[in-house]
């Protein structure tokens, strides 16, 4: 789910589908409604034109501002299609602050997969955060995320791997094992086992953890590392 901060306006695209296939609504009958806790708290008439079966639709700031650590709005466009009434929902999740500088990038990177596998709006870093907020509090958390030392880091580490382990089972349907672009292609070694890939996002989610809250154990075991002595000094 897409994630903005609270109360400021938000611009974002709406697909529209009737029986699963893109849709162009008929002339003048798209209508938008924006709804929060199942109220619905903005309306508007949408002007659409022969080729628009995705809308970019604004919500004023006015209809973004929340009190709780985190809040849903859900858009709903009703159109209708050869005279037949169809409705489309999209939604968003609004936070009031975005204090991470984790990226989807990121996650792609520890994944190995490219943004065609896996799209920026598949992957919720603030769903991960908010898992960890339930666990060692949203106080805890946000302290961390802006304290310039090494708690800033974990805690954006703590981010990345819990978004990176919400994926590990999907990504076997996701990585392409083969693409071609015109004339130049590449070809992936088959891989459907990520359990090694899980083991270190494990191992470096709990590590994180240790430093953000000692008390909080992940049920992960933490990787513990130790230098031997130096053979020639013993030092």
């Amino acid at each position: 789910m897409r994630t903005f901060e609270a109360g400021r306006d938000i611009t974002l695209p709406v697909s529209l589908f009737y029986n699963g296939q893109p849709a162009v609504p008929d002339a003048g009958t798209a209508v938008l409604s924006v709804s929060a806790g199942g109220t619905v708290i903005f309306t508007q008439e949408l002007t659409t034109g022969p080729t628009d079966a995705v809308l970019v639709v604004t919500v004023p700031a006015e209809h973004n501002q929340i009190s709780t650590p985190f809040s849903r709005r859900v858009i709903r466009v009703t159109a209708e299609r050869g005279g037949l009434p169809f409705d489309s929902l999209t939604m968003y999740r609004l936070v009031p602050a975005i204090l991470y500088t984790v990226t989807p990038a990121d996650v792609r990177a520890f994944l190995g997969v490219n943004e065609s596998e896996l799209p920026d709006e598949d992957v919720d870093l603030s769903g991960a955060l908010l898992n960890i907020e339930f666990s060692i509090t949203r106080e805890t958390m946000a302290a961390a995320l802006v304290s310039g030392d090494v708690a800033e880091v974990r805690a954006n580490d703590a981010i990345l791997y819990t978004t990176v382990l919400a994926l590990i089972p999907s990504l076997a349907n996701r990585v392409a094992q083969e693409e071609t672009d015109g004339a130049l292609s590449f070809r992936r070694n088959a891989r459907k086992d990520f359990s090694e890939l899980q083991k270190a996002a494990e191992a470096r989610l709990s590590a994180a953890m240790a430093v953000l809250s000692p008390v909080v154990d992940p049920g992960y075991a933490i990787f513990i590392t130790t230098t031997d002595a130096d053979p020639i000094t013993g030092a």
